[in-house]
């Protein structure tokens, strides 16, 4: 009679421990392939691993032959909160399908109201419109996370439908351009990430709006100087911005908003273009942070109501040449 291996004489619960513990670090598409691996060494191991709910909660799609696994990733994950990953969703010819994204959409819609985090990354906005048309009156109740990329379309400047009816959970969104009508709830939002976009100061309050935790916030009234209250989150202490054109001193139809935004709990700022001109009014940033360092472009510097860490910051000029330092 041949001998059990001692790993076969493990209590279910802790072999499946060590199988969780194998997918840990692993990426979502790396995940399918293990476990397929893991079920085909041996009945017991099959058995084990398809008991286990919790290594099936990571569901990654990205063409048609990935359907099939997906369907049972969804199965055996039973009633656990899932991480679905939809990435490209192409045809086995390596052509982007509205057809292939119809069938995916339609697969996971059940399981929605199980989904905590959803990452995808589309072709374009027809793509888009096929999973916006299966998912709209759908309510996403336990979507804690959110990212949606397109690879090849901008969003347009009026904005697409919402993706879901309901997303109240919701506390990272990563996407592109007007997100405003894409998420309906934006109540417990924590995290904002944003490419491809151009606020305007409406955008910005319409953004500002929609948190529960504001202070006010001033700017010029273009019109008659009166001041226009914006508001901010005071819980915002870390902003990092990319600019795709180069700011100028002296530009006065530049467009862009930051010069324009007060926010009095700013820790950190980074930012990302060849700014000349940065006007910093209360905010907490201290010389410990030495961002200024990386504005290798920076010649004018506008120190307004500031901690007085901040404004005993020695800004020499070997290290930054030619700037310019105004209280």
């Amino acid at each position: 009679m041949p001998s059990v291996p001692k790993i076969n004489q493990l209590p279910h619960e802790l072999l499946a421990l060590i199988f969780a513990t194998g997918l840990r670090d692993l990426s979502s598409d790396a995940q399918r392939p293990i476990l397929a691996l893991i079920c085909s060494i041996c009945h017991h191991w099959r058995d084990v691993a398809v008991g286990a709910s919790e290594l099936w909660t990571t569901i990654h799609i990205s063409s048609e032959r990935h359907l099939p696994a997906a369907q049972a990733f969804l199965e055996r994950s039973k009633d656990r909160l899932i991480d679905v990953v939809v990435d490209g969703v192409y045809a086995p010819e390596q052509i982007y399908s509205s057809a292939i994204a119809m069938i995916t959409a339609v697969q996971t819609a059940p399981h929605i109201f199980r989904v905590r985090t959803l990452t995808m990354t589309l072709y374009d906005l027809n793509i888009y419109n096929v999973f916006s048309n299966v998912y709209r009156s759908i309510s996403a109740t336990n979507l804690a996370s959110l990212s949606i990329r397109l690879a090849n379309d901008f969003w347009p400047f009026l904005g697409y439908p919402s993706l879901f009816e309901n997303t109240k959970s919701l506390c990272h969104f990563d996407t592109q351009g007007n997100f405003l009508t894409v998420v309906p709830s934006r109540a417990d939002l924590t995290t904002l990430e944003l490419s491809n976009y151009s606020p305007t100061h409406v955008d910005i309050q319409k953004l500002f709006n929609a948190s529960s935790c504001l202070e006010p916030l001033a700017r010029p009234n273009e019109d008659d100087g009166a001041p226009i209250t914006i508001t901010a989150p005071t819980t915002l202490k870390s902003l990092a911005v990319s600019v795709c054109y180069t700011h100028s001193n002296g530009t006065s139809m530049c467009g862009c908003v930051l010069d324009k935004l007060c926010i009095p709990k700013l820790e950190y700022l980074e930012e990302l273009a060849k700014l000349q001109t940065l006007r910093l009014q209360r905010c907490r940033i201290t010389s410990a942070d030495q961002f200024f360092l990386s504005l290798k472009e920076l010649r004018r510097l506008e120190l307004v109501d500031m901690s007085p860490e901040l404004v005993a910051l020695s800004i020499t000029r070997d290290s930054i040449p030619s700037r310019r330092v105004e209280q």
